[in-house]
């Protein structure tokens, strides 16, 4: 059962327990909570109104295991030097050390290369648009993959990182049978076929933001959460404190 929302957006104690089910991830009212809270709250990072893949390409490639401070400080710059996939491809390997040294993780120049001379020899310097291929690219995993897919391409896919999985077990009852959630194809599938395919980008960018702003793992702040209302964690005996299994990370700590 998914219980209606009201339009002071309250519930009675039992229809808040129903929503403890995938099916309250279904309904178009969570989808709306979602995209309209991220209309008026999300966060505003420049590669999140690209359409441009490369320019996407990009942000999710030095988002791996990289704060978002330290990516704005080098995106725009970088970009405005290698604009694009030729550019790029033209770059030696000292300038691009040069420009990602900021970022850390020397070895990701190593890898950018071969994604690039992937994309040149194999792909005519096309981005392409299917996941499994972006997941075959080098340094491109599945996570990567379907943030491009999502908000380059406007595909319907759910971008699975330690806060969207979060907010989606706090509030629906989530759960993976994999202690790895990210590596459940099963839970991942599901996921996806939820995604509205009108609002895909807004829909993915809130789960991550209320998970890193709100829906937070040891310290919720429920009094600003858009899913308070309906949200299963918030009701239970659990209130505030945190049990163990839901602080467990699904995988590196990607963010867009």
């Amino acid at each position: 059962m998914t219980a209606q929302i009201t339009d002071s957006g309250r519930k009675t104690q039992m229809e808040r327990r129903a929503c403890y089910d995938q099916s309250s991830c279904t309904s178009d009212h969570f989808a709306l909570r979602l995209v309209r809270w991220y209309a008026d709250f999300g966060r505003s990072f420049p590669w999140r109104h690209s359409c441009d893949p490369y320019s996407v390409l990009m942000a999710v490639f030095m988002l791996q295991r990289t704060g978002v401070s330290q990516v704005m400080n080098v995106y725009e710059d970088f970009l405005e030097r290698f604009p694009d996939l030729s550019a790029l491809r033209g770059a030696d390997q000292e300038e691009l050390v040069a420009a990602l040294k900021p970022l850390g993780r020397t070895g990701r120049v190593r890898v950018l290369t071969a994604l690039v001379d992937t994309l040149s020899t194999e792909y005519n310097g096309r981005i392409p648009a299917e996941l499994k291929e972006l997941e075959s690219l080098p340094g491109v995993g599945q996570y990567s993959a379907r943030a491009l897919l999502v908000i380059a391409f406007q595909r319907p896919y759910i971008m699975l990182d330690p806060n969207s999985y979060r907010v989606l077990h706090r509030a629906c009852g989530t759960t993976s049978a994999c202690s790895r959630p990210h590596a459940d194809r099963k839970m991942i599938r599901q996921l996806d076929a939820i995604v509205p395919s009108s609002n895909p980008v807004e829909y993915n960018l809130a789960l991550l933001d209320i998970g890193a702003t709100s829906c937070r793992a040891r310290r919720p702040v429920h009094e600003v959460c858009p899913l308070t209302s309906i949200c299963a964690f918030h009701e239970s005996k659990h209130g505030g404190r945190v049990p163990t299994e839901y602080l467990g990370q699904v995988g590196p700590r990607p963010t867009l």
